[in-house]
């Protein structure tokens, strides 16, 4: 026997009245109620015991949740389907067929590009699937603001996709006062591209050097980098080409392109010192540190001395002239670098290296003045800046000294100036 209820509840009692039905002289061999009702265990306990008492030998009493859990077995999913127009078995073959296909790709990629283990570096070509003028930008009056082809470098394999060298720019970074910003003006990563026309590498180079004339004269401690990486999801490549063509000699991936981002799936975002990972929370605040325009021409580096040299340590001197030892810090606790100010071209006595007739220059982009204390602070290694100064001035140098420190970086002299 079945019954089928359609109740929103059943009481132990209405299970009772239910069962009247079933003759205790000729019972069923089986029975099943089934009812899109919630059974408490009593109702349950009344169904067994009232279905034995009867001699029925096998009962199932089916509730919402039994009903649930049966129209989600593979062999009800046409049941499912017909009156539901749900179907699980239809559902899992297509996620089963993207899932192979993600997989498909990360694999063939590894062999194009480098396994997981690696940190990659590779360039490749990022294509729009839907593009059909490739490579003719001149087709599109909006390439630039949203290009259907790029160029880009793939820095390591994600667990999701491949992370991609989208942007990088020059920031500014304090981190006792936890104040960042970063200059948009140039994207550092134009100019690795291997196909980039001249006129766009002079003009990149022309706004690189706009912002390296305030970057540069920066203490090393704030010099920061901004990188944006974009994550393209194995599962958005729709076709992989390993060796590109005549403009492009890399591996082009063709990927469906949105308006908001591109190829990208999402973003990840790094500011940096070096290889420091600066770690941007709610206490960091971004200020208006670069300017939004950069005025042309561009001030001159600075004065050079040409009336005085840097006498150097024999140490550091030799170390220089053998290319042993990189100059990048001068100090002293005399005063002999007190006349110099940042900006400053000079020259460094005895130190012409070999094929060369005259002696090396550097230009002083910061100074410090003042306790050793207040320099090491922001210096993440202290232990180099330490035996710097103890080399050059010949002695342990003190925390709490005075001392002038200049950040400085060689500089080529034309002969007419």
């Amino acid at each position: 026997m079945i019954q089928g209820k359609r109740e929103k509840s059943l009481s132990p009692s209405d299970v009772k009245k239910i069962l009247a039905d079933v003759d205790p002289d000729e019972p069923p061999y089986g029975y099943i109620l089934a009812a899109s009702a919630v059974f408490s265990k009593k109702s349950y306990d009344v169904f067994r015991d009232g279905l034995r008492s009867k001699g029925v030998m096998e009962f199932y009493l089916w509730g919402r949740a039994e009903l649930e859990d049966m129209l989600h077995l593979p062999k009800n999913d046409r049941i499912l389907f017909t009156f539901f127009g749900v179907s699980l078995v239809s559902r899992r073959r297509s996620r089963t067929t993207e899932v192979r296909a993600a997989v498909n790709t990360k694999n063939k990629l590894y062999k194009v590009l480098g396994d997981h283990v690696q940190t990659l570096n590779k360039p490749v070509v990022i294509r729009d699937i839907i593009d059909v003028h490739y490579p003719f930008e001149d087709e599109y009056p909006d390439f630039r603001e949203r290009p259907r082809w790029i160029e880009q470098r793939v820095v390591r394999h994600h667990p999701n996709g491949l992370l991609i060298d989208s942007q990088e720019y020059y920031a500014y970074v304090d981190k006792e006062k936890k104040e960042w910003d970063y200059s948009r003006h140039v994207n550092i990563l134009v100019q690795m591209r291997t196909i980039i026309s001249d006129d766009d590498r002079r003009e990149n180079r022309a706004k690189q050097g706009d912002v390296l004339a305030i970057w540069e004269f920066l203490p090393r401690s704030k010099q920061g980098t901004f990188k944006i990486a974009g994550l393209l999801a194995y599962s958005d490549v729709v076709l992989v080409d390993p060796n590109g063509d005549g403009q492009y000699n890399c591996p082009h991936l063709y990927v469906e392109f949105s308006d908001a981002s591109g190829p990208y799936s999402g973003f990840y975002e790094r500011l940096s010192i070096k290889t420091e990972k600066i770690e941007l929370d709610d206490t960091w605040h971004r200020i208006d540190f670069f300017p939004k325009t950069f005025p042309r021409p561009r001030p001159k580096v600075g004065y050079r001395r040409q009336s005085e040299k840097i006498n150097l340590d024999a140490t550091t001197l030799k170390g220089l002239n053998s290319y042993t030892l990189s100059l990048d810090t001068l100090i002293a606790v005399d005063g002999r670098y007190d006349s110099l100010q940042q900006r400053d071209i000079v020259e460094i006595a005895n130190s012409a290296r070999q094929g060369y007739d005259r002696d090396s220059a550097v230009v002083v982009r910061h100074v410090h003045r003042g306790l050793f204390s207040d320099y090491l602070k922001d210096q993440n290694d202290k232990y180099s800046v330490r035996e710097a100064a103890k080399r050059q001035v010949g002695r342990e140098v003190g925390d709490e000294e005075k001392i002038t420190i200049l950040e400085v970086e060689f500089a080529y002299i034309r002969d007419d100036e």
